[in-house]
């Protein structure tokens, strides 16, 4: 008779369980269709947590009482989990005795050992131990981080044992023996990796490994041997419509061993620090009016940093400030906190909630891109504690110092908050200071820091800013050279906008009119030409004007009054042409040393008087355009730079 719907049946194994010994051999019960937990047990909490594979075997079977045999048959899963995070997949071990650690075997298996690795074992690799040393020839290359090594002990034989270990950090040196009364130098490779070595492992000396001796452990490399076949039910992305040849799947990947790592992506992060050195962007506080709805789930951003401690406002009816990032009452009830950089306020439910109209006061700040001091203190034997003291030069900026440490394999890190204390996640981890006068720090860790990690510090200093918050926008300039000297009054400027011809001429003050303003120094032949309508790209200005050999003098034996004030005249007894003066007047400084000059050029005021002014527009003088009478004092100022050492000790207590 032909085979039946209910003559398809699943059989159990032995032992239904995730104990080494589960599965086993046909144990002839059938697997009751449609009940509760009839192979697997519920998914408890921990599981979900931490996740576990869990392992069943069992037979198909055909259940009837002749020997019609059953074409093409197929085991699916009918129905995947609701539970997006458990998965289920089918596979085959081929064997109908084996048990669950030759499953898990199988499973572990997707890589198998390979050639053998570049270097030795070197010494005694102990149990328990997370690194080992690995010598080999100077010209050797190590393995990298990510590769995985597989260290074997009597290869070949019938007690052979074998760990697989993914490399995780490497380290590398130079070190020498001697050998026939010869220094033999060769390279030390240490790897580091997460899991603990299961047994000893026993290597050879540096003299061993130099003879060639075989060791007792072998290092191989390995390669990816996927030879696994696993099976699993996925949705269909789109639907299928009949006679169609391809269909589109939700996904190729189904979850098979559960991973306690996630991806994080960080983004527009320094990667020196994350504590800036925040400064002022503006001379005083700007008062912001923002309306908002007070809750604990809903955030307020100012839309700019905020220079620590100059944050108020009122909520309420009660006065709030900042302190160390923290938004407080008069009463110091805190009722938010502050992220300086972002701008960004959270509130806490001490103010309570409700929609407010708040005016808040505060310095806006800016980080300006510099580079970032940092300094490492090596935890050892000899100094290890949880209080930890130095001095830091240069001295950090307010809230821009960051101290981390590694205690028990994780790193903690504690930032100044702005009043210069050193707070972490929560105080168990630790506490400090900084004093921003003498750059001297304080540590003290809530757990012994790790040998060989170090105390890392990393700050931004203060750095010298100008801020242009309040300066006027200029209108946009076009400077230009003649390259002509004793240029003659009447300059001519024309160029094309939007198809139309533009002319700007400079006057006997040496100001253009027309189309344009700006000045030109006849003397010098420079100038700064101001379109009315700002030009296109590409725009061509063409100059027209005539020049000759300017009038040069030499005005000897002058003598400053008692305010260092000089008097002369210039000029042949006619007047002079206005921005037409360029002085050169040698000067001393306080140390005596001459062969410095000031250059002052003249910018007319009206008609008859100018101002004689350095290159940085400071009026010096003044000159009187029809007699050529000369007043000025001039004064130059330079800054010279010079290296200044100072002798700091680092320690620890």
């Amino acid at each position: 008779m032909p085979v039946q719907t209910n003559n398809l049946v699943l059989y159990k194994s032995e032992r239904l369980t995730d104990t080494p010994d589960g599965g086993g051999k046909y144990s002839g019960q059938t697997v009751v269709d449609g009940e509760s937990n009839n192979l697997f047990t519920d998914v408890s909490e921990l599981d979900r947590t931490m996740g576990r594979v869990s392992l069943r075997k069992i037979f198909a079977a055909v259940n009837n009482n002749d020997t019609e045999a059953l074409m093409g048959s197929t085991v699916f899963i009918s129905r995947n989990p609701v539970d997006p995070n458990v998965s289920a997949l089918l596979f085959s071990t081929r064997s109908h005795t084996d048990t669950r650690d030759s499953a898990q075997n199988r499973l572990e298996n997707y890589l198998a050992k390979g050639a053998q690795a570049v270097g030795s074992l070197l010494d005694t690799a102990y149990s328990g131990m997370k690194s080992f040393q690995v010598a080999m020839g100077k010209s050797e290359t190590e393995n990298n981080v990510g590769d995985t090594i597989v260290l074997v002990v009597s290869e070949g034989t019938v007690n052979e044992f074998a760990q697989y270990v993914r490399i995780t950090s490497v380290e590398t040196r130079i070190a020498t023996i001697r050998v026939n009364n010869n220094d033999v130098e060769y390279k030390i490779a240490t790897y580091g990796f997460q899991d603990p070595l299961s047994r000893d492992f026993v290597g050879v000396s540096a003299l061993q490994w130099y003879n060639n001796a075989k060791p007792a452990t072998t290092l191989r490399d390995s390669i990816v041997a996927d030879a696994g076949v696993y099976n699993a039910s996925v949705a269909l992305a789109d639907d299928v419509a009949v006679g169609s040849f391809t269909v589109q799947a939700e996904s190729i990947f189904s979850q098979l061993i559960p991973s306690s790592q996630t991806e994080t992506p960080l983004l527009d992060l320094n990667a020196v620090s994350e504590n800036p050195a925040l400064v002022a962007g503006n001379v005083g506080t700007i008062t912001v009016q923002y309306t908002t709805n007070v809750n604990t789930a809903q955030s307020l951003y100012l839309g700019s940093s905020v220079l620590p401690g100059s944050l108020s406002f009122t909520l309420f009816g009660q006065a709030i400030t900042d302190n160390g990032g923290t938004l407080r009452t008069t009463t110091g009830t805190q009722v938010g906190t502050v992220d300086y950089q972002t701008g960004r306020i959270v509130w806490t439910n001490a103010i309570g909630s409700g929609n407010a109209i708040l005016n808040i006061a505060f310095t806006p700040a800016s980080a300006p891109v510099q580079p970032f001091e940092s300094y490492a203190l090596p935890v050892t034997q000899n100094n290890q504690g949880t209080n930890w003291t130095g001095v830091l030069v240069p001295i950090p900026a307010p809230g821009a110092l960051s101290i981390s440490f590694m205690a028990q394999g994780k790193f903690y890190v504690l930032k100044d908050n702005g009043t210069g204390r050193l707070v972490a996640a929560n105080e168990s981890i630790g506490s400090g200071s900084i004093n921003y006068t003498t750059g001297t720090w304080l540590l003290t860790t809530g757990a012994l820091p790790d040998v060989g990690t170090p105390i890392l510090l990393q700050w931004g200093s203060p750095i010298t800013t100008f801020a242009r918050a309040n300066l006027p926008v200029l209108p946009a300039a076009i400077n230009f050279d003649l390259e002509q000297q004793g240029v003659k009054t009447g300059v001519v400027v024309t160029w094309l906008l939007e198809g139309v011809e533009k002319t700007a001429i400079s006057n006997a003050q040496g100001q253009f009119t027309g189309d344009a303003t700006g000045t030109v120094n006849y003397a010098t032949g420079i100038g700064k030409l101001i379109p009315n309508k700002l030009p296109q790209k590409n725009t061509v200005f063409n100059f027209a004007f005539d020049f000759g050999d300017p009038e040069t003098q030499t005005a000897n034996s002058i003598t400053p009054d008692s305010n260092q004030k000089l008097s002369f005249t210039i000029g042949t007894g006619t007047a002079v042409q206005p921005n037409s003066v360029e002085l050169t007047i040698p000067v001393t400084d306080e140390l005596m040393a001459g062969d410095q000059y000031v250059v002052l050029t003249d910018s007319p005021v009206n008609g008859t008087t100018g101002s004689l002014v350095d290159s940085l527009g400071v009026v010096r003088g003044t000159v009187i355009y029809s007699t050529g009478a000369v007043e000025v004092t001039p004064v130059l100022n330079a800054t010279a730079y010079r290296r200044v050492y100072t002798t700091v000790t680092y320690g620890a207590a």
